[in-house]
């Protein structure tokens, strides 16, 4: 099953008050709108092409800190997926868990959207409530999250991050990464599992219901159109190359490079 957006691993802590302040501030740092500072390998690409997750470190501008993230490929293209992550009051029909996804304020500044939502959210066994403030950035493509501050959410703390960029084949690659703080009896190690676990399982609602919302079940497989493009090219070479090379067959080469490469 899906797990929330949002990373739910922190425990209740009181119960949740729309007229009392959150008992801190913010403890954790929050995630700022821009693209992610990653680098990604060649078997991270590929495995990315395939329509694979891809789970990196992520820098946060603190030393010593980094935070993991969540890299999918999805077969829509950005406009679609950021619809899908800024459909918050839909949620609960998208996401497992999301019961509830109740917006009570919005603001506008400049080009930046700020967004307050409620959540009432069942997972392990575990019913709870949590107020978020959103932050999306629509041409950067980017929205940030953390609690609201001034109520009081059964979390201890939560911050996170989306963003989408576009590739090429009218796929887009999308970013997630999540922060929560957990109760301090709670070992490192079992964090550490728990938020991966978490993790990979982060963008798959969202490609689901973006190539859903495309009502075609997203863009062309690309590893399919990739080959037949290299293939395409192959063919015309190896066309030109016969009509102005004596002895090359200007028919049998050409359908023979497709079929090899087609057949990868």
């Amino acid at each position: 099953c899906d797990w929330l957006p949002m990373l739910t691993l922190s425990l209740a802590v009181a119960a949740a008050a729309e007229n009392e302040p959150h008992y801190h501030n913010g403890k954790l740092t929050r995630y700022e709108i821009g693209p992610p500072s990653v680098l990604l390998s060649r078997s991270d690409e590929e495995r990315l092409s395939s329509g694979k997750p891809v789970m990196q470190a992520m820098e946060t501008g603190i030393v010593g800190a980094r935070r993991l993230l969540m890299v999918q490929d999805i077969a829509a293209p950005p406009n679609v997926v950021m619809d899908r992550i800024m459909d918050l009051a839909h949620y609960d029909k998208m996401v497992d868990g999301v019961t509830r996804n109740v917006e009570y304020n919005r603001e506008q500044e400049g080009g930046l959207q700020r967004i307050k939502t409620t959540y009432d959210i069942a997972v392990l066994h575990m019913k709870m409530r949590y107020f978020m403030e959103h932050e999306y950035d629509p041409e950067k493509r980017c929205m940030t999250f953390h609690l609201d501050y001034e109520r009081l959410s059964e979390f201890s703390d939560t911050v996170g991050y989306w963003y989408v960029e576009r590739v090429e084949d009218g796929w887009s690659r999308v970013y997630y990464s999540a922060d929560s703080q957990l109760p301090s009896w709670v070992p490192g190690f079992a964090r550490d599992k728990l938020i991966q676990q978490a993790l990979r399982q982060s963008t798959s609602w969202v490609d689901r219901h973006a190539q859903r919302a495309m009502g075609k079940g997203g863009a062309e497989p690309r590893p399919l159109l990739r080959r037949i493009k290299q293939a395409g090219a192959v063919a015309l070479a190896l066309s030109l190359k016969a009509r102005f090379l004596p002895g090359v067959q200007p028919l049998k080469a050409p359908r023979e490079a497709l079929r090899r490469l087609l057949r990868k």
